[in-house]
């Protein structure tokens, strides 16, 4: 089976949703015979032959092609923050399609809604992953192409969504995001990884990772860093701007005990989350999206052995359950967020056996099993379709100035 994921153009940057790409690439890549990831990339860096440390900066433990289009002049890498516009994205998503086209892949896989639709013009068959409410990619004129395979996104929720506004049932698929087990091999005790960090031994050590958006609920970790002056806070990741504004928040408030760290290479992430007494997942739940999340950092935080404090949000609790796997907070309650972790702090018994079973859990979501079932479902839906066919590049001419936005 021959695959070509096509990115959002976004590789390497700290988006989540690079990561999710960059480690699903990882997971399609050692399931099928021939797979390739796309995005974008400079003509300086095209010309000099520097490659980026892919590797290095997601975590990936096995290579895979990676292929850069050049189509800016020149590029500093990792991407920063909001380098994506709708002219940048409009011509990556013509082209990676145009490029994919000419390899005469088994499936096209996209995040990207832009390239999608190209891809479906081109007559590639297409599986689109979105984790977001209903949009304009959703029609009759879509739904009804041979070649459109289906939708694969994060929550039931959304599917119904999807569904109710006329997506065939049998053409969604409802999938978590995952983690990378092996990435948090071998295991670190907590005072190995204290002792890398420099951090006392005695002092309990709350964990956040992830980025400092008020939707992932920072205000609310503040406040119960303000009740629990005791405990060190760890925060990591954040774009710069994020990062800075935290510190002065910090200093503002005197939040002496948290510590804002920043962001971390991928590498390094799982000594954080090892150096854990507990770690907090305290997204808001008045965001619009806050039902149908589904956090990288949940099942990282899974397979680490510590036990976790979270937001009882809907889509969150179909991967936790109180006092099983994890203890649920009230969102947006500072006490209630501090109420349950001084009783992992009081009780560490009860700690270690949520965090094991959570450990338990997290094997049915890793990277490998979801590529596994999606391709599963990709080959059905690929029994009802034509074989892929090799695309003229002078038949392609009308597709770089037909208006798909």
């Amino acid at each position: 089976m021959k695959i070509i994921y096509i990115s959002e153009g976004n590789l390497p940057s700290q988006e989540a949703n690079s990561i999710q790409v960059a480690k699903m690439s990882q997971a399609f890549a050692q399931k099928v015979d021939d797979f390739e990831l796309i995005t974008l990339g400079d003509l300086w860096s095209f010309v000099r032959n520097n490659k980026f440390d892919f590797q290095n900066w997601y975590g990936l433990r096995r290579e895979y092609k990676i292929t850069q289009l050049p189509l800016v002049f020149r590029s500093n890498y990792p991407f920063p923050r909001k380098y994506r516009n709708s002219f940048r994205s409009q011509h990556f998503s013509r082209l990676a399609a145009f490029y994919a086209a000419m390899k005469s892949p088994d499936l096209v896989y996209t995040r990207s809604k832009q390239a999608a639709k190209i891809a479906l013009s081109l007559g590639l068959n297409t599986f689109y992953e979105w984790h977001l409410p209903v949009d304009d990619f959703f029609s009759k004129h879509t739904f009804n192409k041979r070649n459109f395979l289906g939708i694969v996104t994060i929550s039931q929720q959304l599917a119904s969504e999807y569904v109710t506004v006329g997506l065939p049932v049998e053409k969604v698929l409802v999938e978590h995001d995952g983690v990378d087990l092996e990435h948090f091999l071998p295991y670190q005790s907590k005072e190995e990884a204290r002792q890398k960090l420099k951090l006392s031994l005695t002092i309990p050590v709350v964990v956040y990772a992830g980025h400092l958006y008020d939707f992932k609920g920072i205000p609310t970790l503040y406040q119960v860093a303000r009740l629990m002056p005791d405990c060190l806070f760890l925060l990591l990741g954040g774009w710069q701007h994020d990062i800075e504004q935290a510190r002065q928040v910090c200093q503002r408030d005197r939040l002496s005990n948290v510590k804002i760290i920043g962001h971390v290479p991928q590498t390094q992430l799982p000594t954080y989350l090892y150096a854990s007494d507990v770690l907090i997942l305290p997204n808001s739940g008045k965001h619009l999206w806050s039902a149908t999340t589904s956090p990288l950092k949940l099942f990282e935080y899974m397979a680490t052995h510590r036990p976790i404090v979270a937001s009882a949000l809907p889509n969150i609790t179909t991967v936790l359950q109180h006092q099983k796997n994890a203890l649920l907070a009230k969102p947006d309650c500072p006490q209630s967020f501090k109420q349950a972790i001084e009783e992992l702090l009081i009780n560490p018994e009860l700690g270690e056996v949520i965090a094991q079973q959570a450990f338990q859990d997290v094997h049915y979501y890793t990277w490998e099993q979801r590529a596994e079932r999606i391709l599963q479902f990709a080959k059905k839906q690929l029994q009802n379709t034509a074989p892929a066919q090799t695309i003229n590049t002078i038949n392609y001419i009308p597709h770089l100035f037909k208006n798909y936005y």
